[in-house]
């Protein structure tokens, strides 16, 4: 027989080994839930890895620069808008029969070489053997192409002397940015229009050079660059100034290796940043090298600045925010986020997806119908129309955001637009303001398609140098300017600059575009 206590010890014990055990199943139920979720993370990886290597190109999200580099002339050849340049109409002009065609005029400044087509002597005739005059003529146009012309400048110094003893004078050289070098400013402006805007690494210029037999080699060029970017230093500074004075500036940045950083792996990724003024009439891109993404960088970067600041969710942008620094919120992250949740999450977070990508659809719809208008017009509507959907976009955010794993993508689009959102609103304070940095985005992308053609940097001093060009150009091609006309000016009067009212006057080359002919 049992004794009291013996009931009791046992009764305890099937208590503890029943907690045990529901403390067990809570152990392998949150297991489960782990894996599931870690599951659901890697399909989603998968899909995006399978997309992007055997998608359609329109899923691979590639640039029309990159759509285009294989294929171009096939696709460009079906397209109607190629064969205007056939198309021509003959009309009648007192004198003489002239034709124009649909397509547009060649330029009047290019040089015209007139080839004359007569008939042969013995067709100069009629039937009837009357002799024919020429009354009139009919003319067309065919554009010639030549390669690079390249000559030699000789400069004769003109030496003076005294009649008798050794006294002796010289003309001063002309001055340059690399004075004993052969480069002129014509060549040196072809170079980094060559390298920077158009896309060429230096080694195909040394081989067009070796086409027309010229010595060229891409270690000169290389330093040739360099010096270069060091002398176009002042313009740089001028145009910083101006971006730091403009009221609203944005702001991001890219990855870049260079290979040869002291104390650092080659293999070590380092940063380009990018700093534009998306709403100004003149607009400056500016490029940024550093080792670093910290909000070093940022504070360094935008010193004393006052204004209006657009950058993604980066934590180190919190660096910058103060009483005079309003931050601005990017939209086409908080979508891209959404983007990519409707095309590789998981199946159960795609229908939430494809609810926030119609909201968002319909705020960028209200951005194409307002951009031309005034500015406080723009403010009205966005108030009117833009407001809600983003307060809509929240409480749809709010409501489902806990239903779904954090690290799922809908997930992170969610939380992504939830952090942010007190920043995606700003842009409803003023019709001057962009939904998203897509501006600089744009800026950056034609970085990254050069960078796709030089893979890195060698040393810090070529990156540095790189992205005061890279600067340059692409402020240049914003403000529609001729980049190679507007470098060979500026390399052609740099060298005599002395105050920084003649730096500002060059400046003004790269931000003013010619007036129209």
């Amino acid at each position: 027989m049992l004794k009291p206590d013996s009931l009791f010890s046992a009764e305890t014990d099937l208590e503890s080994q029943l907690q045990g055990a529901q403390l067990e199943v809570k152990r392998l139920q949150d297991k489960i839930i782990n894996y599931e979720l870690e599951k659901t993370w890697l399909l989603e990886q998968i899909n995006s890895l399978k997309r992007g290597k055997f998608g359609t190109k329109s899923e691979r999200w590639e640039t029309q620069e990159q759509m285009l580099l294989m294929n171009e002339a096939e696709l460009e050849s079906r397209n109607p808008d190629s064969r205007k340049d056939e198309e021509e109409e003959t009309i009648e002009v007192k004198a003489h029969t002239k034709k124009r065609g649909h397509r547009k005029a060649l330029p009047e400044n290019l040089a015209r070489e007139i080839v004359k087509i007569e008939l042969p002597a013995e067709e100069q005739t009629t039937e009837d053997g009357v002799p024919l005059k020429v009354i009139g003529w009919e003319i067309s146009e065919k554009l010639k192409y030549e390669p690079a012309k390249i000559s030699v400048i000789q400069y004769h110094r003109a030496k003076y002397g005294v009649e008798s003893g050794d006294y002796e004078k010289t003309a001063p050289p002309v001055p340059s940015v690399i004075p004993k070098g052969i480069a002129t400013p014509e060549l040196l402006a072809a170079i980094i229009t060559g390298k920077y805007a158009d896309g060429l690494p230096l080694y195909r210029m040394e081989s067009m050079f070796e086409r027309q037999d010229i010595e060229l080699s891409r270690g000169t060029m290389a330093r040739w660059v360099v010096q270069v970017a060091e002398a176009l230093r002042p313009i740089w500074n001028v145009l910083t100034d101006r971006l730091l004075e403009s009221f609203y500036v944005a702001c991001d940045e890219t990855r870049v290796q260079v290979l040869k950083e002291n104390g650092r792996p080659a293999e070590s990724k380092s940063w380009m940043w990018v700093r534009s003024t998306p709403a100004d009439k003149q607009k400056i891109v500016l490029f940024d090298y550093s080792i670093s993404r910290g909000s070093d960088v940022a504070k360094e970067l935008f010193a004393d600045y006052k204004g209006f600041f657009q950058c993604d969710g980066l934590a180190t942008y919190n660096a910058i925010e103060s009483a005079d620094v309003i931050r601005l919120g990017c939209h086409m992250h908080g979508r891209r986020k959404f983007e990519q949740a409707a095309k590789d999450g998981a199946k159960a977070g795609r229908s939430l997806a494809d609810t926030a990508m119609r909201l968002y659809k319909n705020l960028y719809d209200i951005e194409d119908e307002i951009r031309e208008l005034p500015v406080e017009e723009k403010k009205r509507i966005r108030g009117e129309k833009s407001k809600p959907i983003l307060e809509e976009l929240k409480t749809f955010s709010e409501q489902n955001v806990k239903k779904v794993p954090d690290k799922s993508y809908i997930g992170g689009a969610f939380n992504y637009y939830l952090n942010e959102y007190e920043n995606l609103i700003v842009y409803l304070r003023d019709g001057r303001l962009n939904l998203d940095n897509g501006f600089t985005e744009r800026a950056i992308r034609k970085f990254a398609i050069g960078r796709n053609n030089w893979m890195f940097s060698d040393t810090p001093a070529g990156a540095d140098a790189s992205a005061l060009l890279y600067s340059l150009v692409v402020t240049a091609k914003v403000n529609g300017v001729n980049i190679y006309r507007a470098l060979t000016r500026i390399l052609t009067e740099i060298p005599l600059c002395k105050t920084i009212e003649e730096y500002e006057r060059l400046a003004d080359i790269i931000l003013t575009p010619p007036p129209p002919v």
